[in-house]
């Protein structure tokens, strides 16, 4: 016997029901996200009530699929189906995660009335049951467009995921949404066929969307509420003191690290001036370096990062003050400073003591000790020198510009040449411009060169390519190479007692790099090949 045009929409509607429902078990056994409980809810509800509906239709032929009884079964389900949305979207976007029994409970309350939507088709007038049932009924609809804003929204502002992966997945109860509330009045007219149809190819098209979120644009594989959440821990756990302030510098907001830290009420200091809780204004603290706070520890040193808030519009609303606690940091640079004045100083008018009375020793005595102390002063005055140079290098503010490299290289192999006599042979092009910061570029070049040369039996070899985006400088020599324990300190970035450097002639190298934000590598495979990669700041 020939299947009816209803018969067989009710058919696809019942399949429609059992892929909803297989979605929604292989979602609960496959992820372990926020948000995938509720929206295991969110689609389980809807196919199961999407088989009960088309295995009541089936069994019973003289069914009202088109009638008064139709359009409480398809909004009944519809609006079942909106609290697990919210849910899910609150927690999956990291709007609010930690739902509780109370919070579901909450947000069910207001809908609680939606049933006496329908008196007024039962008993054909308007009640106040009605009226409940009206306000619960806009209530449910308010939730639906929150649900798709938030899921839209934060779909557009987070990187990883895309503003059509938001929009598909809000297709889903929007679409279920439509074709339950809409869809009946307008066709009832024309039979039940065609009532069946549009239901079923509505809800077909819910089933696409939501399986097109679970497997082609992976809803659960990077959830967005890491990164809300992430934000919120990041305020709650630095150790920086953070304020929000408006245009009025009134504290809107502090993080409970500010509040411990100065000894002040998280509550009680909101709507107090600036000023009143650290003891300077925003321009204030604008013009300072850094701002000394009295803290929980005593007197302590902060580096303050002022950013302005505004709306879309540019208009400013307010500012966030960050204050880093820099006291450490500000006392090493103190020590570093005083000290190394002070050893340079002395260091080198103490040398010149020593070197001044081993050469009158030399000249009365033969037998050599005066010459090693010579060599010895003469080392330490070249080391006084790297130091100085050092020093200029790292201190002095960076000023990009733009530089030959070629020409750079050419002209400090020129004046190295007379080294050792080590064969010295250059491969570089006739000019390699880039922009870059010359004085530390000149200080890397100059050691790597010089320290090649120091090191080599026979040759030097110096090549520049080009690489995208810059030039790669390479310096190779025939020596014994560089100590591999030299090469992992400098690697590491730190020396211990047992693991150091000898000289500073890498760590000049090192810096310099760092200046320009190159990259170094070293390999002491047979020979020494030094590597700087000179990145152009332009590009």
């Amino acid at each position: 016997m020939a299947i009816g045009l209803a018969t067989a929409f009710q058919l696809v509607l019942l399949c429609t029901g059992v892929v909803l429902s297989a979605m929604g078990y292989h979602t609960y056994r496959t992820w372990d996200q926020p948000g995938t409980v509720p929206f295991v809810a969110f689609v389980s509800i809807t196919g199961i009530g999407l088989v009960g509906i088309a295995v009541a239709s089936l069994a019973a032929p003289t069914f009202d699929i088109g009638g008064h009884i139709w359009s409480p079964l398809g909004i009944s389900l519809w609006a079942l189906t909106m609290i697990p949305w919210i849910t899910f979207v609150l927690q999956y976007t990291g709007t609010y995660t930690r739902i509780t029994r109370r919070t579901i409970v909450a947000l069910t309350l207001p809908a609680a009335a939606f049933p006496l939507l329908f008196t007024s088709i039962w008993f054909g007038e308007r009640t106040i049951f009605g009226i409940l049932g009206s306000l619960s009924a806009l209530y449910l609809i308010g939730l639906l467009t929150i649900g798709c804003y938030l899921v839209v929204r934060t779909s557009y502002r987070y990187g990883h995921l895309t503003l059509r992966q938001g929009v598909v997945l809000s297709l889903a109860p929007v679409t279920h949404f439509i074709i339950a509330n809409f869809s009946s009045p307008i066709i009832e007219s024309l039979g039940e066929g065609p009532a069946v149809g549009m239901f079923t190819l509505g809800m077909v098209g819910c089933t696409a969307a939501v399986g097109a979120s679970l497997y082609r644009y992976e809803t659960f594989q990077s959830t967005p509420a890491v990164g809300r959440i992430g934000e919120r821990v990041i305020v709650r756990q630095t150790e920086d003191l953070m304020f929000v302030v408006d245009e009025e510098e009134r504290v809107i907001r502090l993080n409970r690290t500010a509040a411990d830290r100065l000894d002040v009420s998280k509550t009680g200091a909101l709507g107090e001036e600036l000023s009143e809780v650290i003891g300077a204004s925003i321009d204030d603290v604008e013009g300072m370096e850094t701002i000394e706070l009295l803290t929980d520890e005593g007197s302590r040193q902060f580096d303050p990062v002022i950013s302005r808030l505004t709306d879309q519009h540019d208009r400013e609303l307010g500012h966030t003050l960050s204050l880093h606690d820099v006291t450490e940091l500000e006392l090493r640079e103190q020590r570093l400073e005083v000290l190394n004045r002070v050893l340079r100083h002395n260091l080198r008018n103490q040398i010149e003591v020593i070197k001044s009375n081993a050469e009158v020793l030399a000249d009365e005595t033969a037998d050599g000790y005066a010459d090693s102390i010579i060599e010895s002063a003469d080392r330490l005055t070249e080391l006084g020198r790297s130091a100085r140079s050092i020093d200029q290098i790292v201190s002095q503010p960076s000023t990009t510009g733009d530089v030959d490299v070629a020409a750079l290289v050419r002209e400090i192999a020129e004046n190295a040449r007379t080294q050792n006599g080590v064969e010295l042979s250059l491969s570089v092009p006739e000019e390699a411009m880039v922009v870059t910061e010359r004085h530390a570029l000149v200080a890397a070049t100059e050691s790597a060169i010089k320290n090649a040369l120091s090191r080599a039996d026979t040759e030097v070899h110096v090549t520049l390519e080009p690489i995208e985006p810059g030039h790669c400088l390479t310096v190779v020599d025939d020596g014994s190479g560089i100590p591999d324990e030299e090469i992992e300190t400098i690697s590491a970035g730190t020396e211990t007692p047992l693991q150091h450097a000898t000289g500073l002639g890498l760590w000049q190298l090192k810096w310099a790099v760092t200046k320009f934000n190159g990259e170094l590598s070293i390999d002491n495979d047979g020979r020494t090949t030094v590597e700087l990669r000179v990145p152009d700041q332009d590009r």
